[in-house]
């Protein structure tokens, strides 16, 4: 039974892993592209333009996709949630199309193609996650690998051929989530899915219930991840923000990796959430963020190297923001892992007060930390508004749902590894190869922890194993 917790775990991953590859993966891997065919303003105003969709797409959805997530997990609530889901997403997109005018006047560009992007938005994400709670992984994992592919085709077409700008990007955007939806539409046979009879208003009210507190809670995240860039647009200007954007792209990337799991992640706290395991909660946590110091340390220690052979050279400059946005990625993703146990429990509320603690955190320090350290200085405020968060959250958890235990022996010298990383980075940011010599010293070290806790690990299975038998 142990053990297929985590075989169960793995597998989710690797397909998920799929799925990410199609979109995350593939959007990393085309930044070159971005760089050399988009000025640092243009790619700063496309950032934008996705920022400002992730934020209001909750908004206009209700954040119905994650109750739709949530309940379709439980077998009585499959049709009845996607059902009623897609027909709050229908309403919210008409929403949308009928204040598309209103986009103009917050000088949003080209805005009847920025509400059609939106507009799908909030059907993908429906879409996906009725995939992944309903039992059609392969479909969600395959939808990932279908907006890869067009996006990377498009972009080539739209900016390279026709050199189209933010328009070409946008478009790329849309077509690729036509694709998504449409093959999703025909994989999962939603015709067949769609139950009429099971609309109803008190069904509608009760997956509102779990999901409206979700709305300011996404915002609270937004705000805490993503404002900061209009911030940079305020202090530092659009430039910054291209710069901010491309550095941005590493934490990403690890972000994307950990995404991976907390997708297969979020499966397995629902359906171990009443066995309040703690073991199983708490190793999970202990090697996920290990490996994402380790992975951490790893880009940090070829981040120059790395930039100078990845992005156009107007953009180089931008490897010395990385740093502390790796820092936030990491707490982000620890908050990210504790704010799943607040679902499985199907108490959002708590979720909401954590993420608007940090919310407040963060726009206090980039208020604060923005006008004196530059688009640093929102690296430096995401990263203590989710350390806030992670702190309050495991409180909480501890206190109320499962006992986590934090492997201080292992995480503490991981974490002190990465600061002293990041002061190399401020201290001696000339000195080239002194720095690579020093990081390279960390990335074993940590290399070498990691082997040695696997060493640990399985000797400490095999004794229990023994004694068993």
């Amino acid at each position: 039974m142990e053990k297929n917790k985590y075989k169960k775990l793995a597998g989710n991953t690797l397909l998920f892993a799929i799925a990410n590859f199609g979109t995350k993966l593939i959007s990393f891997l085309l930044v070159p592209l971005y760089t050399y065919t988009l000025t640092k303003a243009e790619y700063g105003i496309v950032d934008l333009i996705l920022t400002t969709i992730s934020m209001l797409s909750p908004i206009f959805a209700l954040s119905i996709a994650d109750a739709v997530f949530r309940y379709s997990m439980d077998e009585n609530e499959v049709s009845s949630a996607l059902t009623n889901g897609l027909l709050i997403t229908f309403l919210g997109s008409l929403v949308v199309l009928v204040i598309t005018p209103i986009f103009s006047l917050f000088k949003i560009p080209f805005p009847l193609l920025f509400s059609n992007s939106l507009v799908l938005s909030l059907f993908v994400g429906l879409l996906q996650n009725y995939a992944r709670a309903a039992g059609f992984e392969k479909s969600f994992a395959w939808s990932g690998v279908v907006s890869g592919l067009v996006i990377s085709v498009a972009n080539i077409v739209f900016l390279v051929r026709f050199k189209m700008g933010v328009k070409g990007y946008m478009l790329s955007t849309i077509l690729a989530y036509n694709c998504v939806v449409l093959y999703l539409f025909l994989s999962l046979k939603l015709w067949k899915k769609i139950d009429i009879s099971s609309i109803s208003v008190k069904k509608i009210k009760k997956y509102l219930q779990y999901s409206i507190p979700l709305i300011p809670n996404a915002f609270s995240w937004w705000f805490t991840n993503d404002a900061n860039r209009y911030f940079i647009l305020f202090f530092v200007g659009a430039s910054g923000n291209g710069l901010y954007a491309v550095a941005n792209k590493l934490p990403s990337l690890l972000n994307m990796i950990y995404n991976i799991f907390s997708q297969a992640w979020q499966m397995s706290a629902v359906e171990e959430f009443e066995s309040k395991d703690g073991k199983f909660y708490s190793s999970i946590l202990n090697w996920s963020v290990y490996i994402l110091l380790v992975i951490s340390c790893t880009l940090l220690a070829f981040i120059k190297i790395f930039m100078h052979y990845f992005v156009a050279p107007s953009y180089y400059d931008s490897w010395k923001f990385v740093s502390f946005l790796l820092l936030a990625a990491i707490f982000s993703n620890i908050s990210a892992f504790l704010g799943t146990i607040f679902l499985a429990a199907k108490e959002t509320k708590s979720i909401l007060s954590t993420t608007f603690l940090g919310m407040i955190t963060n726009l206090i320090f980039n208020l604060i930390l923005i006008p004196i350290f530059g688009v640093n200085g929102a690296g430096i405020g995401s990263g203590l508004g989710f350390m806030i968060v992670s702190i309050v959250r495991l409180i909480i958890v501890n206190k109320r749902y499962v006992k986590i235990s934090i492997d201080q022996d292992l995480l503490i010298p991981c974490i002190s590894f990465v600061l002293i990383m990041i002061i190399n980075f401020i201290v001696g940011s000339e000195l080239l190869k002194l720095n690579i010599i020093m990081n390279c010293g960390i990335v074993i070290l940590t290399i070498i922890m990691f082997i040695v806790r696997i060493y640990k690990q399985f000797k400490v299975n095999r004794s229990h194993k023994s004694k068993t038998v």
